[in-house]
């Protein structure tokens, strides 16, 4: 396909669907990766400030299900440090997306892509080791920023969460609480910077029924298929889109 040029036809619609749904997928199945995966393929369809819009409203609303899902499981007491650097790194990483050249932004967004790759295999796959909480708001600001310029947080997040010794419920519960409070933050940031244009809200209304059943389709096949296998290929093609984004800068 061309590249995009401001206007939403029928095959762009199609095309944002099928990859929203795909990333649905990967969340239901992996337990995250929402955004990246989104983030890898959505500017490829409709350019980098609509895929971003797009994947602020859809990973919010998959996130405000889940959260009615999971809400009891939440560990309400050990999250204030991450909410908070949360609170303090979207706006960041937001202003940042805002105020930098899109050919640059492009850029960094494949440098950060191939950083979670690495950040993945580096770490989270080799330290069982529970970080310790003075960390959680540097965890929470690298995250909120992340989230806040390309709606990738979830990596330093989650290799915090899962060193905690809690349930698996809790650790999705807890992930799905702090990714909520990113992604309400991120919405009103949009709201009043007015970046959320009309096409961004049809793309998200196409998308939201498929992607919901992708969510749930994934989870339910992950109890049929190895997770490390089908997490490590997925990687393996973020690395590859994020290698892109770097090189051709578009």
């Amino acid at each position: 396909m061309a590249g995009y040029d401001g206007s939403m036809t029928t095959d762009h619609l199609v095309l944002a669907t099928a990859v929203l749904s795909l990333a649905g997928f990967v969340q239901g199945l992996t337990g995250f990766g929402f955004g990246m995966t989104a983030m890898s393929l959505l500017p490829l369809i409709l350019g980098l400030d609509e895929a971003q819009a797009v994947v602020t409203l859809t990973s919010t609303a998959a996130c405000v299900l889940m959260a009615a899902v999971t809400l009891r499981e939440v560990p309400w007491s050990s999250l204030p440090r991450l909410w908070l650097g949360t609170v303090v790194g979207v706006p960041i990483g937001f202003a940042l997306f805002e105020s930098l050249p899109q050919i640059l932004i492009t850029r960094v967004l494949g440098v950060m892509l191939c950083s979670m790759v690495v950040f993945e295999f580096a770490v989270t796959r080799r330290t069982s080791l529970r970080w310790p909480r003075w960390l959680e708001p540097i965890v929470g600001v690298a995250s909120g920023t992340l989230t806040g310029a390309f709606n990738i947080g979830g990596p330093p997040l989650v290799a915090c969460i899962y060193s905690q010794p809690w349930s698996k419920e809790k650790h999705v519960a807890a992930l799905t609480a702090v990714f909520l409070s990113g992604g309400l933050i991120r919405v009103g940031l949009l709201f009043a910077h007015r970046d959320l244009p009309i096409a961004a809200w049809t793309a998200s209304g196409w998308a939201l029924l498929p992607m919901l059943i992708a969510i749930v389709c994934g989870n339910r096949v992950l109890s049929y298929l190895p997770q490390r296998q089908l997490r490590a290929g997925v990687f393996a093609v973020l690395l590859l889109l994020g290698g892109r984004y770097l090189i051709v800068g578009a």
